[in-house]
C-alpha cells in the first residue's frame, strides 16, 4: 500500500489534527485499537501502519517496512532516497539509529549505522510532536 506524506500534514487522509470520529468517516474502522491509560494516548492498526492520537486529536503515524511511504515523490524506502531527502531537508539531524527530517516532519529509523527492533520504520509527524522526534537522535 502506498502513502502519500504531507509534511506536517496528513499521510494520505490520515489529517494530523483530526479526531478518531473524523478519521473513521473518512478512512472506516481500524483493526484493533489500543488505550495507554499511562501516557494518555490512543493507537489504531490499520493496514501497515498505526495512527497515534494524544489528547483526542492524531499526532503521528508510524508506517510499517511493509507499505510504501512517499514524500515529495521520493519513496523513502527506495534505494538513494535516504541520500535524497537529505539534499532536500537541509536541517536534519542524524543519531546512532535514527535520522529526523526536521523540515519534512519525519522520524525515519534503520537506516543509521545501528539497526532498529522493526527493521526499518517511518514516523510522520504534527509540528507540535518535533521536538519528541528531535530525542530519538540523542545518543
Amino acid at each position: 500500500m502506498m502513502y502519500l506524506i504531507t509534511p506536517y500534514v496528513s499521510v494520505n487522509d490520515f489529517v494530523f489534527g483530526r479526531t478518531r470520529t473524523q478519521i473513521g468517516k473518512t478512512s472506516g474502522k481500524p483493526f484493533t485499537v489500543k488505550t495507554d491509560h499511562i501516557q494518555e494516548t490512543v493507537t489504531e492498526e490499520r493496514d501497515g501502519c498505526e495512527l497515534v492520537y494524544e489528547g483526542k486529536k492524531l499526532s503521528f503515524v508510524t508506517l510499517s517496512k511493509h507499505v510504501t511511504p512517499v514524500v515529495n515523490g521520493i519513496e523513502i524506502y527506495a534505494d538513494g532516497a535516504i541520500d535524497a531527502l537529505k539534499a532536500m531537508d537541509a536541517d536534519h539531524l542524524i543519531g546512532s539509529q535514527y535520522i529526523v527530517f526536521r523540515s519534512l516532519g519525519l522520524c525515519i529509523g534503520g537506516f543509521s549505522r545501528k539497526k532498529i527492533p522493526e527493521g526499518r520504520i517511518i514516523n510522520a509527524f504534527s509540528a507540535e510532536k518535533k521536538e519528541f522526534f528531535e530525542y530519538f537522535v540523542e545518543d
